[in-house]
């Protein structure tokens, strides 16, 4: 009997019924572990660059949110 996790189930279960904006979230997302799984350079400098400078208005003002006072929020240990 397999008892390992379907991986692949559980998420397509998960996102059923989930708003538009959070499927795009999700999107985004496995589409940058793809890349990273791809490429095998998680911090190259210019991809990241390319990746940002796709980015629309609501993206680009959510990654801002997400980094206002980072460093208050996450201090170095």
């Amino acid at each position: 009997m397999n008892t390992a996790p379907n991986f692949e189930q559980l998420i397509v279960e998960g996102i059923k019924g989930l708003p538009q904006q959070y499927l795009s979230e999700v999107a985004d997302f496995v589409l940058f572990l793809r890349r990273r799984v791809v490429e095998h350079q998680p911090y190259d400098v210019h991809s990241i660059q390319q990746e940002l400078s796709g980015l629309d208005a609501r993206q680009q003002q959510h990654l801002e949110n997400e980094f206002t006072d980072f460093y208050r929020r996450f201090p170095s240990v």
